[in-house]
């Protein structure tokens, strides 16, 4: 028995006191100490990255509380649009507006009431017939709209007076001019905020608020919501800071509270607020810290029980291996170990050292691969804000394309268009357009558009000074004109070429001129002026400048033949072949649908005596004014007027009967009758006799109908002249037409 116990105790010694042994130690405690030391890093570092994400979380909670409520109060501003664009308020017609807003108050759950007030607070409407306070601080709503949309009022406590929880938004109506407004009050629904809060609560220790900008309650959710911590925290916290989480430790508590307020998006002093106790929040900190403890405790035990098993001779070097590896650990590559030992101990130094030199060389790859990847990163940011620059001037020439496909031969709007859309593609502060005067002589100034600041938008100048003449090669614009190749010029009043005009005080910093060509024939300039920023032109700029006016060019020179091609060149009035093309098209979709229209024909009574008399020219100009006042009886972009031949001229009235046609018609005849018109040296009288036929009543087929319309026309004549006749059956079919 004594015998084979002290060879049991010899063998465990022999055991204990073998390399293999000290390695299995040394291994131990080379993994257990960093592990230990690294477990009690990384977990205080979890721990208090938890409670950043507790504290982020509140903050999220807060902040998504603010952004529904704001979402919520958005929506009520969209829906209220009707009524305060409404012209009802403009009219004085309390009555249309009282049913506005009451079909608002039927149709819309989040509306409690709409209540409308003059400026000094008395009441013009109501929506419906519950409670309506009477106390209204006008002066000082007034003081808090100013630059303002709208304001939230909190109708729960005013004058320290508590009363049922209600919010209103309060926004202005507008009337003739600006002293003339009402203020409109939107009562909301508060189950609506109270759903938000309650959708946003976490916890079931959480009381939510929605403070107003004096601190005031004034929604809150659960209905047991405690008043006292709001008093508590208006001196230490709300009042002093403008959002946070803050811990809460007060004797009249009975726990700590953790608090959490953010001001509400766009309303200036409203905050939302939300109040748990400490103990839920921490909860799930406590025990990560209790498992964190006892994980270091059996760490650290291990550890001690391992280091009093080692012996003197392989403590030291296990020691320079343990730190080797620390020092490696933390990003040290050049860290070698140095032992003169041939046992397992010397190996492991080798083979760390060799994995150290592994790790170093990797590490090296991997700089360099980061390097490359960092490189190709930055090319494809810069290829992609290239391709949203792409995409951003092809959207903004496709959209100024469909622009001016829809004005048609509307020159002076086409003129409009071109010159704001290349103001706003540049960014720039002015714009003017010049063309050629119709001798080809001069540059005449055409456009001059404005950016206003405040109105963050552009203004066109209406008081243009028409008599500026441009030679071709005078100044910046002349010499754009003759070269026909775009000029751009920073701090141009140092360029000989630059003219300033008297009236333009401003102090032009850079100049982009561009010239309107086609077919290497330029016949107008475009001037922009000054970057909104400040800085200067740019190629970028330059080029999609350059993209807009070569196709703006294109259009107006097509627009001009096309318009040239329709219209009479003394009266500016389509020719008889384009009204004859609308007259069809009008048929055709009168007998699809089922619409009617009318046809004016009238000619100029004695015209033939009168030109004799006064002669051509003094006629000419007759039949010029007529076909003015004749355009400006007829409605702009629907009926359509041509002159018919010498002094016969025609109108189509789309969706217009004989009674409307003849009321047009009546307009007309006394609006010539009653002009004096110019150009002789005395002013003179002329008068019209009108005739006018209505599809399908008077005939279906467009050429009777012209003939009918002029066979009303000679029964004018016939019966004396200067006045209107509509075409019967009875009149037969007299016109040759």
């Amino acid at each position: 028995m004594d015998m084979t116990f002290k060879n049991m105790t010899k063998k465990f010694f022999i055991y204990l006191n073998s390399i293999k042994t000290k390695l299995l130690v040394s291994f131990l405690v080379i993994t257990l100490t960093p592990l230990a030391y690294i477990s009690y890093t990384m977990l205080t570092n979890a721990t208090d990255g938890l409670l950043k994400v507790i504290v982020s979380n509140s903050l999220a909670r807060a902040r998504k509380t603010s952004i529904d409520i704001n979402t919520f109060i958005s929506h009520q501003l969209e829906i209220l649009k009707p009524i305060v664009n409404s012209n009802h308020f403009r009219n004085s017609n309390s009555d249309e507006l009282q049913k506005v807003i009451e079909e608002y108050d039927n149709n819309y759950l989040s509306i409690e009431k709409i209540v409308i007030r003059n400026k000094f607070g008395q009441l013009l409407n109501c929506s419906n017939n519950t409670y309506v306070d009477d106390y209204i601080d006008v002066k000082n709503i007034l003081e808090r709209l100013k630059g303002r949309d709208f304001i939230l009022y909190n109708g729960s406590n005013h004058l320290g007076k508590k009363r049922q929880n209600s919010i209103s938004l309060i926004t202005k109506l507008n009337g003739n001019d600006d002293d003339n407004f009402a203020i409109v009050f939107v009562e909301l629904n508060v189950l609506q905020f109270i759903n938000i809060l309650s959708e946003n609560i976490v916890g079931n220790s959480t009381n939510a608020y929605i403070l107003d900008e004096k601190n005031y309650p004034a929604v809150y959710y659960p209905e047991n919501g405690v008043a006292s911590h709001i008093s508590m925290m208006k001196e230490k916290y709300i009042e002093k800071f403008d959002y946070g989480v803050f811990n809460i430790n007060s004797s009249e508590l009975e726990k700590p509270l953790l608090a959490t307020f953010l001001p509400i998006v766009r309303q200036n002093g409203w905050k939302v607020l939300f109040i748990q106790n400490q103990e839920e929040v921490y909860e799930l900190v406590s025990t990560f810290r209790k498992n964190l403890y006892w994980i270091l405790f059996i760490t650290i035990t291990i550890a001690v029980i391992i280091a009093l098993l080692i012996s003197q001779n392989i403590a030291l070097p296990i020691l320079q291996v343990t730190n080797s590896t620390n020092e490696l650990a933390s990003g040290k590559y050049d860290v070698r170990i140095n032992l003169n030992r041939t046992d397992e101990v010397g190996r492991l130094a080798s083979n760390f050292n060799f994995m150290a030199d592994s790790l170093s060389t990797k590490m090296e790859e991997l700089r360099v691969a980061y390097l490359d990847l960092q490189d190709k990163a930055n090319l494809i940011t810069q290829q992609n804000k290239d391709l949203d620059r792409k995409v951003y001037e092809t959207t903004t020439l496709y959209k100024i394309s469909h622009l001016m496909s829809e004005v048609g031969t509307d020159i002076d709007r086409l003129l409009d268009i071109i010159l704001e859309k290349s103001l706003e593609a540049a960014s720039a502060c002015k714009g003017s357009l010049m063309l050629l005067d119709d001798n080809q002589e001069y540059l005449e100034v055409q456009r001059v558009i404005l950016y206003d600041e405040s109105l963050n938008q552009t203004v066109k100048l209406e008081n243009i000074r028409k008599n500026v003449k441009i030679k071709p090669g005078e100044g910046i614009a002349g010499k754009v004109l003759m070269t026909g190749e775009m000029l751009i010029l920073n701090q141009p009043e140092n360029d000989p070429n630059f003219k300033q005009f008297e009236d333009n005080e401003r102090f032009i910093q850079n100049i982009c001129c561009i010239p309107l060509k086609v077919n290497n024939i330029t016949f107008g300039v475009i001037n922009i002026v000054d970057k909104i920023d400040g800085s200067p032109f740019t190629k970028r700029d330059t080029d999609l400048l350059t993209a807009m006016i070569n196709q703006a060019a294109i259009v107006l020179d097509n627009t001009r033949l096309f318009k040239l091609a329709i219209t009479d060149g003394l009266t500016g009035l389509y020719l008889v072949r384009h009204f004859r093309n609308r007259l069809a098209n009008e048929e055709k979709r009168a007998r699809r649908y089922k619409k009617i229209f009318s046809i004016i024909f009238f000619d100029i009574d004695h015209f033939k005596k009168f030109n004799d008399t006064y002669g051509h020219h003094i006629g000419d100009e007759v039949l010029k004014q007529v076909a003015s006042i004749f355009k400006n009886s007829l409605r702009d972009g629907l009926d359509i007027a041509a002159r018919y031949g010498g002094e016969e001229m025609i109108a189509l009235l789309p969706e217009t009967d004989l009674k409307g046609a003849y009321i047009v018609a009546e307009r007309l005849r006394k609006a010539v009758e009653e002009h004096e018109f110019t150009g002789y040296k005395t002013s003179l009288h002329v008068t019209i006799s009108i005739g006018i036929s209505e599809y399908p009543t008077s005939d279906t087929d467009i050429n009777e109908l012209i003939r009918k319309a002029d066979t009303a026309l000679y029964s004018s004549k016939e019966s004396g002249r200067n006045k209107t006749t509509i075409y019967s059956k009875e009149m037969g079919v007299v016109s040759e037409k």
